[in-house]
């Protein structure tokens, strides 16, 4: 792993910064990105990061301004070469780059220009295609290994869309009653996992709050679903006490989902700790829970699956958790004291002629 570097953005800070993977050093930071960096792709063949820009201000749902942007950043330079334009499409969130079909996928909310799927050619960096989708608002989204297949979540619409992604239609559309967060398919391709249902949330980013709403009517308990990729029919759950939000597979295999946990109406203020577990995807049990900083979120891994890098949104911190001893080793700053740190993207860059 020595040479190994995190990339941690802040969508409220509009930074990026660089973390020896080993030491946890930070070693650079860039300041001055386009408003509200939210999710990052590595394309390991050309060294560079895809990250897209959602918001010009606040968070989902909260009607602002959308963005349109993906940045290009050269991983070695340390530094944003291109900002690449989406319009007419508008808030990208989720973002993945196919090294075999050499694209970039990222998925757009509903607007004047469509919705779905946007495909990019990464060597022009130019739009190339639309694969509409029948749900509004694509927002995470995961691609199987072998690029065939990707599978997108909707927030507050009840299922999980896949698409071909070779003949660039929708295929189906998988029930995901209340709604689903992220999506993550497993290294070898045959299952992905979804957070669901859509976490019913009061947001208001300016005030730095982000509290637990009424869920809707028949609201079904957190859960975490599994997917067989080979018939998209769901074949497991794992249910649990408070929201899960952002999940990862790591590379043996291991769901990470991460739990948003909120103040009780009698509790004093300050921060509450949020939670992350992590679940054999066999069983679908839990094999462990891990107590981190504030609204647990993106989740990456070090390149030999043993560390978890989890950012957290509202603390503005990363929590570096020992995969084999389930405890925080480290905490990372990458943008603590502001209301909200909003610490979000990620994106774990090999050392150059590495792995």
């Amino acid at each position: 792993m020595s040479g190994d570097v995190l990339m941690v953005c802040s969508q409220f800070g509009c930074t990026l910064d660089f973390f020896d993977a080993t030491t946890l050093e930070k070693l650079e930071t860039v300041e001055g990105l386009v408003a509200q960096p939210h999710e990052m792709a590595f394309d390991a063949g050309r060294r560079l990061a895809y990250l897209a820009h959602t918001y010009r201000a606040g968070a989902y749902g909260e009607g602002k301004p959308k963005a349109h942007e993906i940045s290009v950043i050269d991983v070695d330079a340390r530094q944003v070469v291109d900002v690449i334009d989406l319009s007419p499409y508008e808030a990208p969130h989720d973002v993945e780059y196919d090294p075999a079909a050499d694209l970039i996928y990222t998925g757009v909310e509903t607007g004047d220009g469509g919705n779905g799927i946007v495909v990019l050619d990464a060597a022009t960096r130019q739009v190339v295609a639309n694969i509409p989708l029948r749900a509004r608002n694509a927002h995470w989204m995961a691609i199987t290994p072998d690029g065939a297949k990707a599978y997108v979540a909707h927030k507050e619409a009840p299922v999980v869309s896949v698409a071909d992604l070779r003949e660039r239609r929708q295929l189906t559309e998988i029930a995901s009653p209340g709604g689903a967060e992220e999506i993550d398919c497993s290294p070898d391709g045959r299952f992905a996992f979804v957070a669901t249902p859509m976490m019913s949330l009061v947001i208001n980013v300016s005030q730095g709050q982000l509290n637990k709403a009424t869920p809707p009517p028949g609201t079904p308990t957190p859960r975490l679903l599994k997917i067989d990729a080979a018939t998209d029919e769901v074949v497991g759950q794992l249910d649990f006490d408070e929201y899960v939000s952002a999940l990862r597979v790591a590379p043996d295999g291991r769901v990470v989902v991460t739990e948003f946990l909120f103040p009780s109406p009698d509790s004093p203020p300050g921060p509450v700790s949020g939670r992350v577990n992590v679940v054999d995807p066999e069983t679908m049990t839990l094999l462990a829970a891990v107590e981190v900083d504030e609204l647990p979120f993106t989740t990456r891994f070090s390149a030999d699956g043993s560390t978890a890098f989890v950012a957290n949104l509202k603390t503005g911190s990363v929590s570096v958790i020992d995969l084999t001893s389930y405890a925080v080793v480290a905490t990372l700053d990458n943008n603590i004291g502001p209301g909200f740190g909003g610490t979000h993207g990620m994106a774990l860059v090999p050392a150059r002629g590495g792995h």
